[in-house]
């Protein structure tokens, strides 16, 4: 029998409801996932001040258009951020030789990169915490996103096959060295980690997601996941979603995810006051729980 989920819940937080839809403020929080103020400029007028400028002036808003479709790449061009356990960096398309016992892949939310993924979710501290390797790969597309069901961007339009592509880089780290493999995913990143999990659990031994979802359909595999959600997340909000308009699709309330994932192993903790963004803290609760050396369900 699978167990429950282990969920914190703060008193007086948001009951898990769904809502009918979400305004479009929630479009242009998930849009700036992770990024800093010059991300600005890569994002379609709608997002930034032109929209409220068109609507002062009694003018239409921009149209909302799904982002271009793209092609995918050969593995060995999709580069790789990658920290090894004694504290060097390398910027390369090829892993090490030799690699440490426990590998963790991070995973970057939607328009944002590898090095803001490393800042914000402290790759180094989980390289040197874990005595691990950490490898960052980037998502595809202008706006750099991951195939992760229904989201996001370029990437899940197009289908790309980013499962296959992290599964491959998971066994590839295998061979190198790395007995234990576990995914941290942000957001989009988040997402993706969880389709990797359900769809091939056999390639980690756990995930950790920080403000995500489960955004396909079905989740048959058993798997162990501490999941971090913001009360106060308006773009992945723990009361669902039935649409996000620029990313053209919705999200599953909180609630959902244990029949979503019927053989996971989750340990979710809702965090009071915290929205979209990587609260302070939040990457060394996932270092702490990682540390524990969490494994599949039995």
């Amino acid at each position: 029998m699978p167990r429950p989920p282990r969920t914190s819940r703060t008193p007086g937080g948001p009951a898990l409801a769904r809502p009918r839809l979400l305004a479009g403020a929630v479009a242009v929080a998930l849009a700036l996932v992770a990024l800093p103020t010059t991300g600005l400029l890569q994002l379609p007028g709608a997002l930034g001040g032109d929209l409220r400028e068109g609507a002062a002036a009694g003018t239409d808003p921009p149209a909302l258009v799904p982002d271009p479709v793209v092609e995918a790449v050969p593995d060995a061009e999709r580069p790789l951020l990658v920290l090894r356990a004694e504290g060097d960096v390398v910027r390369a398309t090829e892993l090490p030789h030799a690699v440490a016992r426990t590998a963790v892949l991070v995973l970057h939310g939607y328009t944002s990169s590898a090095a803001q993924a490393a800042e914000r979710l402290e790759a180094a501290a989980l390289a040197r915490d874990l005595g691990a390797v950490v490898v960052l790969p980037t998502g595809l597309g202008r706006r750099p996103s991951w195939a992760a069901g229904s989201c996001c961007g370029s990437a899940a339009r197009s289908d790309v096959d980013d499962v296959g592509y992290l599964s491959r880089l998971l066994a590839d780290l295998r061979s190198r060295g790395a007995e234990r493999a576990y995914v941290v995913g942000y957001s989009n990143g988040g997402m993706l980690a969880y389709r990797l999990a359900c769809e091939r659990p056999e390639d980690v031994d756990a995930v950790a997601v920080v403000n995500g979802t489960v955004a396909v359909p079905t989740c048959p595999g058993a798997f162990t996941a501490l999941h971090l959600a913001g009360a106060e997340d308006d773009a992945v909000p723990v009361d669902g979603v039935d649409l996000v308009p620029f990313l053209f699709t919705g999200f599953p309330a909180l609630a959902d995810l244990p029949a979503l994932a019927p053989a996971a192993d989750l340990d979710v903790r809702v965090l009071p006051g915290v929205g979209h963004e990587v609260a302070p803290g939040v990457p060394a609760t996932v270092r702490r729980w990682l540390a524990a050396g969490p494994t599949p369900p039995a």
